[in-house]
């Protein structure tokens, strides 16, 4: 069908003809074509770039036409770069982006890519200045009355903001390698169950960071003022030395936090070789911390005993709740559990057991413990399946406290410089399940377990035996070390002292 020049830049026009007269066509055609324009979605001198002579065609109308069958990679080019096609065709199951925004999505308040907080609201402002202009205001607005932040839509914009958000709180910045989202043992424990805590003071805002976050930064852009008092950083980050850079040219105080002696792990460990070429970035972010928390007082002597603050586990009374009483009936069971890099501490103990089950009808239940590249024979142990998202720790201790049915705990740890450095968070951990425990001589238990008052202590294979075979042949004894150890975890291992200590630590940084 030919159409003059006249025709080809008057829209109604064109789309009616186009349209054949059918109402409905019209109608869809019209409203794209307008919204599309009133957005300035698309980029004109771009679009032409890719597409060349359009034969005196309006650009808007040849997309409408032609452009819109081109591949999103294509069209990513020439649509305005705060619209993620990719995002939005996964997010609401549409082959053309473009289209389905301004037919249906704009009404719908869809969001055009993954940190839109519904920025979009009005077809008079052009979509990248009405984006960013909203984004700016709601962050403000977000931050100035948030004492805890963990939406990456707003942690992400305010990271690459560039000037801060002035407020009489103490602006937290707090970064870990793990992602934010399902968090595993160790941010929990140690940063989101104590800062969410601390932040009930209202004289905090914390920013949580996590991996999540750092893989949609541009992280040449993030920090470009003092947006934060403090930031803390646990054990490593990708980049470590850009963010230690920005917080002393900004004036930012540092707190490096680890419950493991990074710089001392052994080469048979699967960190080894990552650690290796990332210590010097973790030595510099140490010799520049303003201070350094960590878990046990062996790891605080890896470090400046002048800006090192011991900070010990404790039991997180809001991710499971205390067992009211060991088992005291059904068939006789012991246990293990621990991450699936734990075999050299459970062939410690693999003669312990293939001598007791000589004497005693007996189950060993394994959670974790073993990697599967280890190839164990497990004649000598029950494997039990760990659950799916087993490193999230709100999901993982409940699913624990509910599955074991343990009469005997045993805690095997070899005794290596790394390990020493450990905490007795597994102590912790079997007082509230009702577990009575065996476990390995050294500082990482000796310092917590009473030998024979709150636990056993084992330095060897002849000592496990004795030990274990007292706790099987001895209920009452069971119920003495759990009593004794669950009172000393109520009493020693609260979270409310540990949130006093980060209390005291950030409000003198400030």
């Amino acid at each position: 069908m030919f159409f003059s020049k006249s025709i080809k830049n008057n829209p109604k026009a064109y789309i009616s003809l186009k349209s054949k007269g059918n109402p409905q066509k019209i109608s869809q055609y019209n409203k794209a074509y307008s919204r599309i324009k009133s957005l300035n979605m698309l980029d004109e001198i771009k679009y032409r770039e890719i597409h060349g002579n359009l034969n005196d065609l309006d650009y808007i109308l040849h997309y409408l036409y032609y452009g819109v069958n081109d591949s999103l990679d294509t069209q990513q080019v020439y649509v305005s770069d705060v619209f993620n096609l990719e995002f939005y065709k996964n997010a609401y199951d549409s082959e053309n982006p473009v289209i389905d925004y301004v037919l249906n999505g704009f009404d719908n308040n869809y969001c055009i890519n993954i940190l839109d907080n519904n920025y979009i609201n009005t077809l008079e402002i052009h979509l990248f200045d009405q984006y960013f202009a909203n984004e700016r205001k709601k962050v403000e607005d977000i931050v100035s009355d948030s004492f805890y932040i963990t939406d990456k839509r707003t942690l992400i914009p305010y990271i690459q903001r560039e000037e801060p958000i002035e407020m009489d709180r103490i602006r937290v910045g707090v970064f870990t390698n793990d992602p934010f989202e399902n968090l595993a043992p160790c941010p929990y424990i140690r940063l989101h169950a104590l800062f969410s805590k601390l932040s009930e003071s209202e004289r905090y805002t914390f920013f949580m960071y996590g991996m999540d976050s750092f893989v949609m930064m541009d992280i040449d852009n993030i920090l470009r003022s003092k947006l934060f008092d403090v930031v803390v950083v646990q054990r490593i980050l990708p980049f470590l030395d850009v963010l230690r850079e920005k917080c002393e040219k900004y004036g930012i105080k540092l707190i490096y936090e680890t419950d493991d002696d990074l710089l001392g792990v052994e080469k048979n460990s699967p960190s080894y070789e990552y650690v290796t070429r990332v210590s010097k970035s973790i030595t510099n972010f140490i010799d520049s911390a303003d201070m350094i928390t960590v878990s046990t007082p062996t790891l605080a002597s890896k470090f400046d005993e002048n800006k090192t603050e011991v900070i010990k586990n404790y039991y997180v009374d809001s991710v499971f709740d205390i067992k009211e009483d060991i088992k005291k009936d059904g068939k006789l069971k012991l246990g293990y559990y621990g991450t699936l890099t734990h075999s050299k501490d459970l062939f410690l103990i693999k003669n312990v057991i293939l001598k007791l089950k000589e004497k005693y009808d007996f189950d060993f239940e394994v959670i974790g413990g073993f990697n599967a590249s280890d190839n164990v024979d497990e004649d000598w142990f029950k494997s039990i399946e760990l659950p799916p998202n087993n490193m999230d720790f709100e999901e993982f201790m409940p699913w624990l406290s509910k599955i074991v049915d343990w009469d005997i705990a045993v805690v095997p740890l070899e005794d290596s410089s790394f390990n020493q450095c450990k905490s007795e968070l597994k102590f912790i951990e079997l007082a509230v399940l009702a577990i009575p425990g065996v476990y390995s001589d050294m500082c990482v238990y000796n310092s917590i377990v009473e030998d024979g008052v709150n636990g056993f202590l084992a330095s060897n294979e002849e000592e496990w035996v004795q030990k274990i075979e007292k706790l099987i042949s001895d209920k009452h004894l069971r119920i003495k070390f759990r009593n004794n150890a669950l009172n000393l975890v109520l009493s020693d291992y609260r979270l409310e002292d540990r949130v006093k200590q980060w209390d005291l630590i950030l409000s003198k940084l400030r």
